[in-house]
């Protein structure tokens, strides 16, 4: 159980890390990169520079781009919040249950006549 926790934690982690962040929160370089990217989907899609069409075209793909990012950073934070309620639900579970618990066994020896040699032992434990 906990090697799987473990496991999701790491791909979260990793998923996590190619993921892009919210717009509130990209430096002046990451911003004009950004643009630069909207420009070439608008491009791509023959609108021309310098026209009414570009800039409504911008407006749309900013806020595409700004819900999208904003879904994935919500996403992002519930995985982490479940991982999070996982681990501390994985500890309590682990904390009530007893870290010693005696084990009592038994053999009997058999043999196919009495006062014969064992051949056989039988270990139930308990």
């Amino acid at each position: 159980m906990r090697s799987k926790l473990i496991a999701a934690a790491a791909i979260s982690l990793i998923l996590t890390a190619c993921q892009s962040k919210p717009m509130d929160q990209l430096s002046y370089s990451e911003m004009k990169s950004l643009s630069l990217e909207l420009h070439k989907r608008c491009w791509a899609q023959g609108v021309k520079s310098d026209t009414p069409e570009m800039k409504a075209c911008l407006q749309q793909e900013f806020t595409r781009e700004s819900s999208m990012r904003n879904s994935n950073y919500q996403a992002r934070q519930a995985i982490g919040d479940a991982l999070i309620a996982g681990g501390q639900g994985y500890n309590q579970g682990m904390q009530q249950q007893p870290r010693y618990t005696p084990t009592t066994c038994t053999s009997t020896p058999s043999s196919t006549w009495v006062g014969g040699p064992v051949r056989q032992v039988r270990t139930s434990c308990y």
